[in-house]
């Protein structure tokens, strides 16, 4: 997938401090499981995961995990209530093209979501530049099969519930999402999906099993992901149209205004469809918005990426949304 689908999330770096030591690691078979980093109990501090800063919020722990699948090495990062709670809901979250699975938790506040809605995020990071986004275009990486592996493990040895798995992602990670929404609807039973629109592979070939309640949060002035299309990308419209058409949603949908709470220079527009086979489809479209996620940091200049509106927190509106279901 070429740069259209950006966000350039390396550049979220933070300098709160060292980073917590942790202990050797930990195989077996051919997964390899990271020293766990438990945060202070009265002060965020940051650690050191994959050599990237991560910011963990008091009554939180994180570590990674290495897993060879189709071949390859990879890795992501599990950010958890510590204690650690028994039987829990699970979000994957994807991180955009130039980021990191560290950088996408720090950009919408993670952790703070996950100490207070008690839920563990599992954060996996891309193979050689790219999520396998498209089932049009087959890179050999097998991405698909690997978010089933990690869903398998999180399962096997913590016991997460796995009637509560859930799956987002920005830029690059969203359209990931958005196919996984397609494939593995059999093991995920929401999506919600930030800077993201539809590649024609996905629009060409989307059959899920049983589709899944789904969210759109997109900018109007993204340059990244424009509202109206590219050379390469169907628009954001054609996009919540397929899903609703996926969903029988029908064709009544209402239109809300969010609060204006910030002087930011973006408005926010909630379109629900309710009226759905299984669950609800929603847009929300972020009036002047950028390549951004809402609520998060401004991750580069506003000439660059477009604004972040601050109406919203996105971290808090998709688990909102997509904890309301089982599988």
């Amino acid at each position: 997938t070429p740069m259209r689908v950006g966000c350039f999330c390396a550049a979220v770096l933070f300098s709160l401090g060292a980073g917590l030591q942790g202990a050797a690691l930990a195989a077996e078979g051919d997964v390899t499981i990271g020293a766990l980093r438990v945060a202070p109990r009265n002060t965020a501090t940051v650690v050191k995961i994959h050599d990237n800063n991560l910011v963990l919020n008091p009554g939180t722990a994180a570590f990674d995990v290495y897993v060879t699948h189709n071949g390859l090495q990879r890795t992501f990062t599990v950010i958890r209530p510590e204690p650690a709670p028994a039987a829990a809901p699970m979000l994957l979250m994807l991180h955009g093209r130039a980021g990191t699975a560290e950088g996408q938790a720090n950009l919408g506040y993670l952790p703070k979501s996950v100490v207070e809605k008690r839920y563990w995020a599992v954060l996996p990071q891309y193979h050689n530049g790219s999520w396998e986004d498209d089932p049009g275009v087959n890179r050999g990486i097998d991405d698909i099969g690997l978010m089933r592996r990690i869903i398998d493990i999180m399962q096997s040895r913590y016991g997460i519930d796995t009637s509560r798995v859930y799956a987002s992602g920005f830029s690059n990670g969203g359209f990931m999402a958005q196919r996984m929404a397609c494939e593995l609807s059999d093991r995920i039973a929401a999506v919600a999906l930030v800077g993201t629109s539809i590649t024609r592979g996905v629009y060409n070939s989307c059959a899920p099993v049983t589709p899944r309640p789904l969210m759109f949060v997109d900018g109007s002035a993204d340059p990244i992901v424009p509202w109206a299309g590219s050379s390469t990308l169907l628009s954001v419209e054609t996009a919540v149209s397929m899903w609703s058409a996926r969903l029988a949603c029908g064709l009544n949908p209402s239109t809300t205004a969010l609060p204006n709470t910030a002087n930011d220079g973006t408005t926010i527009d909630l379109r629900r469809y309710t009226g759905c086979s299984r669950g609800e489809l929603r847009l929300y479209r972020v009036n002047e918005g950028g390549h951004t996620w809402p609520g998060g940091l401004q991750y580069l200049p506003a000439t660059t990426v477009g604004k972040t509106s601050a109406d919203l927190s996105a971290t808090s509106e998709i688990w909102n949304f997509v904890s309301a279901y089982r599988r």
